[in-house]
């Protein structure tokens, strides 16, 4: 009786276990194409602050060591005053990263982004048009 019930443990662990993974397959994104996203998102947010927004940079890197799932990068604006002090008018943290998807037949691999940070620089939402 204990061996059936510990057999039945260990199959349903198991079918857990491959249900949840297939749930959270995703692929590795590249860094320089999510970097350059990032900058696609930022020179919108530039170019809707009508000339208040002078420069921008931006810092990505994975999210995760050994993975390439999820890029994180920062985001930061210059007015021209803050340009001259050598300071920042507005940063803003996003993250670049593929949605989740099954084993379907149908796989998006579109780049999306999502804040991570409270502050927004500009009334643009992160989406998929920036690539």
């Amino acid at each position: 009786m204990l061996r059936k019930t510990l057999a039945g443990v260990v199959v349903l662990l198991i079918g857990a276990t491959l249900m949840s993974s297939r749930r959270a397959e995703a692929h590795n994104i590249d860094l320089d194409k999510a970097q350059e996203v990032a900058r696609d998102f930022a020179r919108a947010i530039r170019k809707e602050s009508n000339g208040n927004y002078l420069h921008y940079s931006t810092r990505c890197g994975r999210a995760f060591p050994g993975h390439n799932h999820i890029v994180k990068c920062d985001i930061e604006y210059q007015n021209a005053k803050d340009t001259k002090a050598g300071v920042y008018t507005c940063k803003e943290a996003i993250e670049v990263y593929f949605s989740h998807h099954g084993r379907s037949d149908t796989h998006n691999y579109s780049y999306f982004i999502r804040h991570t940070s409270g502050n927004k620089c500009g009334s643009r939402q992160p989406g998929v048009d920036y690539v």
